[in-house]
């Protein structure tokens, strides 16, 4: 019951003389006694109102200040944005004696949130639109070189130890490799290919400078540049034309791509053919329209010798622990695309620095056919884990070569004796292999005719130029979807070419008697290498060299030598 009730009720039984244990009538005493009772009940009636009322004023004062600050909220918002009327949001009426204040409160907020909030979406919506704009009118200017450009190249330093077959052992550093490769599509059926390669001239003849000092004469070499317009993967001819290396033997003129080994087996340093070219191709069959390959999370292929070597003597000798973080997760990656199983091509090159007469351009011929196969057992690639000899692939083909004294090494150093002989043609049968974690390479390159001629120290010479080699690669840490054996983690190699009728001749340079033509008559090599990190590899190498013996005209020498590289591949 409330204090005014409790007056009220009072009054009322003061005014009919009637209460609970009082009789009719009263004495003075009793009377006044009653009446300030009566009075202080009044009195706290009185207080109780005026604080509630406080409470109320005190309450509407808290409400006028939080509508000011969303007000001033909503003010610069619609400050920012001119397109929309400004000013406050009218506010309710705020006489407590009409409007309960706790409903005013909560109507007051609510209303000025849903302005704020329908701004500050406008405001983010404004931000978004502006930004996709600027990026639409970006991507319509300027070169768009990125979209069609793939970069690539490797920067290699080779040091090493080794011999001659005739000569004291000495040790050398050398800047061995230093490209840029750059893969342009403009157009799904159009490619080009450009190399260009560093050459610091050290190997010919010295220049002094200005300041006295001798030195090289720094070239960059072009070493490939060729337009492909065609796809066998779509239609089954393509032409290519440009400076290209030629398709006898397994080279494709990229060191790094051909072989797992620091020195070349001798098929590729003897007839390895580099010529400016046009040239059709064909794959046949072109395989059937299929959709875009699911891409699959392919392991990633860790160092299992050097990188770990390295970590474990860092912290045992200097105590350095790297900061823990988080390793890199796996990427995406699509399966190669099916390519048709037969395929070929014929080039026509131009030979004319030789200076060999009667040699025209539709007489300098190059042609391939080759057949390729592959297959993962008929299980799935999760089932393959545990190693075998699956998946598989193979490739072979037959090359035919109208002239194979057109190899660079053969052109520059029997340039003197080309003239005394017509072309020699020359084949090739090559074969790649992969079983599992293992890699096997067979080639066989060879002149199918004699060239006979007189060298400089007045001998008869008859040569047909051969070569061979076999050579075996294994990946560490293998898993079914590598690509290619060496591509990643830690792998080994093993080396062993051959050559025939290439024990060199006489030539006078400077009326002084030289070995000129020669190549070792065997080579045998032994490489261990590992991706240490991303993009840098590290490779060591063992190299054992044979020269013919003293009756072939060689100096029945050996040549080792020991070498370590370090790539960086991008």
């Amino acid at each position: 019951m409330s204090a005014k009730q409790q007056s009220s009720k009072f009054s009322s039984s003061l005014a009919t003389g009637v209460g609970v244990g009082c009789r009719p009538r009263l004495g003075y005493p009793s009377a006044a006694l009653m009446l300030g009772s009566s009075l202080f009940f009044l009195v706290t009636t009185v207080q109780a109102a005026d604080d509630e009322l406080a409470d109320l004023k005190r309450a509407v004062k808290e409400l006028q200040a939080e509508n000011r600050e969303l007000a001033n909220r909503l003010k610069a918002l619609e400050t920012q944005k001119p397109d929309r009327p400004t000013g406050v949001v009218p506010l309710p009426p705020s006489s407590a004696e009409k409007v309960d204040p706790q409903t005013l409160m909560v109507e007051s907020d609510q209303a000025l949130e849903r302005r704020v909030k329908e701004l500050e979406m406008s405001k983010t919506a404004q931000e978004r639109a502006t930004r996709q704009i600027i990026q639409e009118s970006m991507a319509k200017t300027g070169s768009k070189i990125n979209e069609a450009v793939v970069l690539g190249g490797a920067i290699e330093l080779l040091v090493g130890r080794s011999n001659e077959f005739a000569g004291p052992s000495k040790h050398g550093l050398k800047f061995n490799t230093a490209e840029i490769d750059l893969e342009i599509q403009v157009s799904p059926w159009v490619t080009g290919s450009f190399i260009v390669g560093y050459d610091s001239g050290k190997g010919s003849t010295l220049l002094q400078t200005n300041k006295g000092y001798f030195t090289g004469v720094d070239r960059v070499n072009l070493d490939r540049a060729y337009v492909t317009i065609g796809d066998v993967t779509r239609f089954p001819l393509y032409l290519r034309a440009g400076i290209m290396t030629l398709p006898f033997g397994i080279s494709t003129g990229v060191h790094r791509a051909d072989v797992l080994t620091v020195d070349n087996p001798l098929t590729i340093d003897g007839f390895e053919t580099r010529k400016a070219a046009i040239g059709l191709g064909f794959g046949f069959p072109t395989p059937p329209l299929t959709r875009t390959p699911v891409p699959v999370v392919a392991p990633r292929v860790e160092p299992v010798l050097f990188n770990p070597l390295v970590s474990s003597l860092a912290e045992s000798w200097v105590g350095y622990k790297p900061v823990p973080s988080r390793p890199k997760p796996p990427g995406l990656s699509f399966p190669p695309p099916k390519l048709p199983p037969y395929y070929g091509s014929i080039y026509f090159y131009d030979s004319s620095d030789t200076g060999v007469p009667n040699r025209n351009f539709n007489s300098n011929v190059v042609a391939r056919l080759g057949y390729r196969a592959n297959g993962n057992c008929g299980r799935n690639y999760d089932q393959l884990r545990g190693g075998g000899l699956c998946p598989w692939t193979l490739d072979l083909n037959l090359d035919y070569n109208s002239s194979v004294f057109d190899s660079r090494f053969l052109e520059t150093e029997y340039r003197s004796f080309v003239r005394q002989f017509d072309r020699v043609p020359g084949v090739g049968l090559n074969a790649k292999m992969t079983l599992g974690a293992a890699s096997i390479v067979a080639e066989w390159n060879g002149a199918t005719k004699t060239a006979a001629f007189r060298d400089d120290a007045g001998r008869a010479v008859r040569i047909r130029p051969a070569s061979w080699q076999l050579s075996l690669g294994y990946q560490l840490n293998w898993n079914p979807w590598i690509e290619s054996i060496g591509g990643q983690g830690t792998f080994l190699a093993l080396g062993y070419s051959r050559t025939r009728d290439l024990a060199g001749v006489t030539q006078l340079i400077e009326t002084v008697p030289t070995r000129v033509g020669f190549l070792p008559k065997s080579r045998t090599t032994l490489t261990v290498g590992e991706w240490v990190v991303d993009g840098v590899k590290f490779v060591v190498e063992y190299s054992l060299n044979r020269d013919y013996s003293v009756a072939e005209g060689g100096t029945g020498g050996l040549a080792r030598g020991l070498f370590s590289t370090i790539t960086y591949s991008w």
